[in-house]
């Protein structure tokens, strides 16, 4: 057989890689879901498929427009990264968005309804975290908001100016994963953390207030149920309910099959809605002088991990939840 002359450059395959078209179209991994008191629904999605690892935010005027979403629907705000969290800041025309590229930005609305391909603007941004934001909650309306990273970092922003105004670095040695900030208070928030703990913070102090808990695997979620119980999700799948009266000890809720993702509370309620790494949706009470018990259990409507979560605003008995299945669905609760 004779030896063959062509000269095959150096870079084709990647010539050819980068020139090609086909296959560049990404899927919609919902991350979140939070629903304003007008109505108005924010789902945050990561586009990890295809070529490029993108992201975007969507704002719906309702529930019943949300659950219309499309995986190949424009986002309202597509993002060069993915996006693990964000929030409305006062009204519903204006965003907190945390990014996978470090930055946290601010987006407000135009003003000019007929640009169909530019409504929303990036107002402020400011790229301060050294790895992906992960989460965010608000400590004083529409002025300051606490932000987690995996950078291991806990920063506290006055969003008015995008200034950093309580850097906490190296407040966890490991990869922050949730910030909850207590209710009644515009000061105190806990964090939990890969290190495996649960640390409470007041953003009047340059160090840690107290570690509530040393666990033993990583914290993924925190939600209060009022000023003095915390719920706490870790990587085993256990729940804990942690009394800030008695840190001494913690009550184990239950026991999922799967990592707990995320954790909503109801507001004034006892419920906390579950949401671990697997299809299934799950409700628990934890009245204060009684046992904790699951009241609602659902495996079947999400075909892939639920990610987000978030209560109606009107009918107390609907919980709503997105994942990454590219779908929003809405669950009955019942009372009992």
């Amino acid at each position: 057989m004779d030896n063959s002359n062509k000269i095959v450059p150096p870079h084709l395959n990647a010539e050819i890689y980068r020139t090609d078209t086909t296959g560049t179209s990404t899927l919609s991994y919902l991350d979140y879901i939070r629903i304003h008191s007008d109505g108005s629904v924010l789902v945050g999605s990561s586009e990890l498929t295809g070529r490029y690892w993108n992201g975007g935010v969507s704002v719906y005027k309702g529930i019943g427009e949300a659950q219309s979403i499309k995986t190949e629907d424009k986002r309202s705000i597509p993002l060069c990264s993915g996006t693990a969290d964000g929030c409305f800041i006062g009204s519903s025309s204006k965003l907190l968005i945390c990014e996978d590229n470090g930055a946290v930005s601010v987006w407000v609305k135009n003003s000019d309804q007929q640009n169909a391909w530019n409504q929303w603007r990036e107002d402020l941004s400011v790229a301060e975290h050294d790895n992906a934001v992960l989460a965010v909650d608000c400590l004083e309306p529409e002025r300051l908001f606490a932000t987690t990273g995996a950078d291991g970092n806990v920063k506290v922003w006055d969003i008015n100016d995008m200034v950093c105004i309580r850097n906490y670095s190296a407040a966890h040695t490991m990869t922050i994963n949730t910030v909850a900030v207590k209710p009644k208070s515009a000061h105190s928030f806990a964090t939990g953390s890969m290190d495996q703990y649960v640390t409470l913070w007041d953003d009047n102090t340059d160090k840690a207030v107290m570690d509530i808990m040393k666990n033993d695997c990583s914290i993924q979620c925190l939600a209060w149920l009022d000023e003095n119980r915390l719920v706490a999700g870790d990587e085993a799948g256990v729940l804990h309910l942690i009394d800030m009266r008695n840190t001494e000890t913690n009550v184990k809720i239950t026991e999922f099959p799967a990592a707990v993702h995320k954790l909503v509370v109801q507001p004034n309620s006892d419920k906390v809605a579950v949401c671990c790494d697997n299809k299934i949706v799950t409700v628990c009470k934890v009245e204060e002088n009684s046992e904790p018990k699951v009241i609602y259990h659902d495996r079947h409507m999400h075909s892939n991990y639920v990610r987000g979560a978030a209560w109606d605003i009107e009918d107390k008995n609907t919980l709503h939840t997105v994942g990454w299945n590219g779908e929003l669905k809405s669950h009955t609760v019942s009372l009992d």
